[in-house]
């Protein structure tokens, strides 16, 4: 089974499952909401289990790029982040604020290319300097399909009808960033030159370093809010 199977499969069971929790406990209060932040834009429905505890699902979007410079080579990292989520949240103070976990089924990835510096030839491809005026270097790069979630968070608008505002602190445990199909596109095939395969997996490793901070990545958001 392929990442794209389990994100497929995890968006169903937890979709079936804040469905069966709408319909039981529906007359206990529904709630909605839009949201930005550092997973991006996103929507939220929520439903009261019981008293001070909710469930909330939701899906969440965000793209961007940004570039760096590992081993003399001129990288483009594009994150794209596509995740939905199933977040309790406990009102200990029966007030405003609220604790979280959870989980978010993402397909988060990160495309790479790469363009090798003309005037600094990686050791490895001493040999194929030529490489340098014709080839371009290009992967993704992939995580955890399950990631944990805690935070911690305010709502106004807390056991209330209508209009609220609500923001949230956390972090999401999406495990160490796994380069896949980091190849070099060229006119001719390189990739069973041993040279080459060496320089490819000293690329994944700098690449992986480069990428570390995301296995922990800090979730911020803020969100309109309306309760039924």
């Amino acid at each position: 089974m392929n990442l794209k199977h389990i994100f497929i499969g995890s968006f169903i069971s937890c979709s079936v499952l804040l469905g069966s929790v709408v319909n039981i406990t529906a007359s206990e209060g529904v709630g909605v909401s839009v949201k930005a932040g550092t997973l991006g834009i996103g929507a939220e429905i929520s439903v009261s289990i019981v008293d001070n505890i909710r469930l909330r699902g939701g899906y969440n979007y965000l793209t961007w790029s940004f570039e760096s410079t590992l081993d003399d080579i001129d990288y483009e990292f594009e994150p794209q982040f596509n995740s939905f989520s199933a977040i309790l949240d406990w009102h200990p103070f029966s007030g405003s604020f609220f604790l979280s976990g959870g989980a978010l089924f993402n397909n988060n990835n990160v495309a790479v290319s790469g363009t090798l510096n003309q005037g600094l030839v990686p050791s490895e491809l001493a040999n194929y300097a030529y490489l340098a005026d014709l080839a371009s270097i290009s992967g993704d790069v992939e995580f955890s399909p399950v990631a944990p979630y805690l935070g911690l968070g305010w709502r106004s608008n807390n056991g209330q009808t209508g209009w609220g505002l609500a923001c949230e602190l956390g972090v999401m445990f999406q495990g160490a960033p796994d380069v896949t199909n980091l190849r070099i596109n060229a006119p001719v095939d390189v990739t069973s030159v041993m040279e080459v395969q060496e320089f490819l997996a000293k690329q994944e490793k700098e690449i992986e370093d480069e990428l570390s901070s995301f296995e922990y990545y800090p979730v911020a958001s803020l969100m309109v809010t309306y309760n039924f």
